[in-house]
């Protein structure tokens, strides 16, 4: 999830973050969107339960074929 390094790859059922105009949810079948990032944490919904980033700076990028977030500076488990 950072620009420098991979933080988290893997199947998430979920993505839950905070953007400029207010938080947003992006789940299967999402629409392809770009969204600014505030700082703010990110919530990853996986199988295994929900993991938890503070980012501060990025963008959320949503795909077809999945969600790639860049943030300018990421700390697991905020």
């Amino acid at each position: 999830m950072a620009c420098e390094r991979e933080v988290f790859s893997g199947e998430v059922q979920g993505v839950y973050a905070r953007g400029m105009e207010g938080w947003f949810g992006v789940l299967s079948g999402h629409a392809p969107a770009v969204f600014a990032l505030a700082d703010a944490p990110v919530r990853l919904i996986t199988e295994q339960g929900e993991r938890t980033y503070r980012v501060k700076g990025g963008l959320v990028h949503v795909r077809r074929d999945g969600v790639v977030i860049l943030a300018d500076e990421v700390t697991e488990g905020a």
